[in-house]
């Protein structure tokens, strides 16, 4: 008996793409030439989008893109090797087989730039760095052949120019040997390099696409510089779609990043986490006819900018996570914040006391707040909550006190609840949360 298959209508195939995993669209759509239209045309559903330079992760699976160097030697030089084993290197590399730093690299139509403009990545290829890779040779030789001189002598210890004593072992001695060898190597591409020598090395794009523990590799000719090859990966992946919906998107690192994405590119977006720098730039690719439900922002500097952008303004929530260096400059900020709900997490680094909570908490009161508004803040202690709430009691003349909480009665028909309790998880050794929060009368 025949059995016959009834071809998939065009609806139906659209109701299926719909609801299929991003990542198994995306291979369906590189088999079947014929369903790519379709596929690009169907609403493209992402729970969690993050975007870095080289690196592309959608829901657990993620695309990263690097150069390969495949040595033409038996000994590999340990650098390269390292660089090979973690997906190839992340930038391009000059005819000397030397690193060309990301800084030098153009933006293209499209891409995301969070990029400063006073930045500039350490040039690799200079005549100071060929020197300081010389003398460093010259300090591991010398080196080496006192510790050979020694062993001939039947010595086992080796004294420094401070006094101290060295145990002589094989592993010192390797460990030598093997730093002689990563410099003269070093100090190749330099001859390579000035004498229009190519290297013996053979490069490729490569492309490693993980999911869990399962790793892909795919290499490619390298006739691309690599920010092309991740303009052409986004591209294949997001080019020529109507708006990608997606629950959380990540900036990925952030600092100094260029994402290479296509031309018209527009995510909408419930949740935006990233660093201060991408503020701005992230903001271009998103639809801002949707209101953002959260947004998580890294302060990694001491400049806090961008806080008054409409995009940081009109998020429902706004969580900063940054470091006590710049409480004064939060505080400031907070006193102009539209946002209905606001929290502060500092990084476990710092420890800080009462009173800086209590003037964040100020800063937030300056300026008139609506009912239902609320700050809140990670706390690592019952005794900085308690301390916060003594702050509270003895600083405002009208108050009510409960266990872990006060209340203040207002001149606006309106009271302020501040109020301690535990977290349900812990978030950089913070294991209570403080919540003040302002209510009707």
């Amino acid at each position: 008996m025949v059995s016959y298959s009834i071809p998939m209508g065009y609806e139906s195939l659209r109701t299926v793409l719909l609801h299929t995993d991003p990542n198994l669209r995306f291979k369906i759509a590189q088999r079947i030439p014929k369903i790519r239209l379709t596929e690009k045309a169907v609403p493209l559903r992402i729970e969690q989008l993050s975007l870095e330079e080289f690196k592309t992760t959608v829901n657990s699976q993620s695309y990263t893109l690097g150069v390969y160097r495949h040595f033409h030697t038996k000994e590999i030089p340990m650098k390269i090797e390292t660089g090979n084993n973690w997906e190839g290197v992340s930038c391009d590399l000059d005819q000397g087989g030397r690193r060309i730093p990301n800084s030098f690299t153009p933006i293209l139509n499209g891409d995301v730039s969070s990029r400063m403009e006073n930045t500039t990545d350490r040039q690799r290829d200079t005549e100071e760095t060929e020197q300081g890779y010389q003398d460093s040779l010259r300090r591991y030789e010398k080196a080496l052949e006192k510790i050979n001189q020694l062993e001939s002598e039947g010595k086992t210890i080796l004294m420094t120019e401070d006094g101290r004593g060295i145990r002589l072992h094989l592993q010192l001695k390797e460990r030598l040997q093997l730093e002689i060898h990563e410099y003269r190597n070093d100090l190749r591409s330099f001859h390579y390099r000035r004498n229009s020598f190519s290297p013996p090395i053979s490069c490729f794009i490569h492309l490693t696409i993980t999911q869990g523990n399962v790793k892909t590799i795919q290499r490619y000719v390298y006739n691309h510089k690599l920010y092309e090859a991740a303009k052409k990966l986004n591209e294949i992946l997001f080019a020529n779609r109507p708006i990608i919906i997606v629950n959380k998107l990540h900036g990925g690192r952030g600092f100094n990043d260029v994402l290479r994405l296509p031309i018209g590119l527009k995510i909408s977006a419930n949740s935006v986490f990233g660093d201060n720098s991408q503020i701005v730039p992230i903001s271009s690719i998103l639809d801002h006819s949707r209101t953002l439900r959260r947004l998580d922002i890294h302060f990694r500097s001491e400049l806090v900018l961008n806080l008054q952008h409409n995009f940081v303004k009109n998020a429902e929530k706004l969580l900063m996570y940054a470091h006590m260096r710049i409480i004064d400059q939060l505080a400031e900020v907070l006193e102009t914040i539209e946002n209905q709900q606001v929290q502060i997490t500092f990084y476990q680094s710092d420890n800080p006391t009462a009173n800086d909570y209590f003037q964040l908490m100020q800063g937030w009161l300056s300026t008139e707040r609506n009912v239902g508004s609320v700050i809140t803040f990670g706390l690592r202690t019952e005794f900085i909550g308690r301390n916060i709430l003594n702050l509270v009691r003895t600083q405002n003349e009208r108050t009510e006190s409960r266990y872990r909480c006060v209340t203040v009665l207002r001149s606006n028909d309106t009271k302020l609840k501040v109020s301690y309790g535990p977290l349900l998880n812990e978030v950089n050794l913070s294991t209570l949360l403080l919540e003040a929060r302002i209510m009707k009368a």
